[in-house]
């Protein structure tokens, strides 16, 4: 026997979880990409290539960052404080501030999905200290070594549309057509 406390907090959160709006899940069959960038490389446009090559073996035109690892020697960030509503008196940016470091981190964490066009891609960095920070990844030069790798879900296509309730470009999910290759 459960106690009635207990039967209404499970009614209530699977009430919550059909109230949620998300979008229908769709699938494919996994594959695997690796590759390693070299120093000096920039990184967006390696990985740009990279997820190229990656989408063309398959039938769908997504890839996403399975794991990574490696050092930059300098690199970009968008952190995260842009206010879309400017709703602070004080401050009358809608932007997010972009920071550039030149100096030594290690790759803590690289996530995200790309298209042949697009990328949303977090980056988690550490420096000499141990200190870790993140944001969105604009740029980055490799100093040793960045090792990657990808997946991709076959028959699946990433793209990114204009979201009215958030008033930013967002992942839409579909499934790929028979001969879809975009």
């Amino acid at each position: 026997v459960w106690p009635s406390s207990f039967l209404f907090s499970l009614s209530f959160l699977c009430t919550a979880v059909a109230m949620s709006r998300i979008d229908p899940v769709v699938s494919g069959s996994m594959r695997a990409h690796c590759v390693r960038f070299h120093p000096g490389d920039d990184l967006v446009p390696c990985l740009f290539e990279a997820a190229k090559q990656a989408i063309s073996s398959g039938s769908g035109s997504s890839a996403f960052v399975l794991t990574c690892v490696g050092s930059l020697e300098e690199v970009t960030l968008r952190m995260a404080s842009a206010d879309r509503k400017n709703s602070n008196d004080n401050d009358d940016s809608t932007t997010n501030d972009i920071k550039t470091w030149k100096e030594r981190f290690e790759i803590t964490s690289l996530v995200g999905t790309l298209t042949g066009t697009s990328k949303h891609l977090h980056l988690s960095i550490s420096d000499k200290n141990g200190n870790s920070f993140g944001g969105h990844l604009m740029s980055g030069r490799v100093f040793t070594t960045v090792e990657l790798v990808l997946g991709t879900a076959d028959g699946v296509v990433f793209e990114r549309k204009q979201d009215p309730d958030t008033g930013y470009q967002e992942l839409v999910v579909s499934k790929a057509e028979a001969d879809d290759k975009t």
